[in-house]
């Protein structure tokens, strides 16, 4: 499946916080730009989060940011010999 630009926003929850840089040039991703960077759902990622499964993720003023390290250090964890 190709993803397109209304595929990669279709919720409102999802694009909220779309910026690329958290606050003060914080380098952060959205949870629905972290979740297309884990090739999984966006419910998948907030799940993941409610279950405290997931990958790290900072929560500012009601937004969460995830850090491409933690995504990259998550996924490194699931890595399976």
């Amino acid at each position: 499946m190709a993803i397109t630009a209304s595929t990669l926003a279709t919720r409102d929850d999802e694009t909220r916080n779309s910026k690329s840089t958290g606050p003060a040039g914080y380098d952060a991703l959205a949870p629905a730009d972290a979740a297309r960077y884990l090739g999984v759902g966006y419910s998948t990622l907030k799940k993941w989060r409610s279950e405290g499964t997931g990958p790290r993720y900072a929560k500012i003023g009601g937004c969460i940011l995830y850090r491409p390290r933690d995504l990259e250090a998550f996924l490194e964890a699931q890595l399976v010999s």
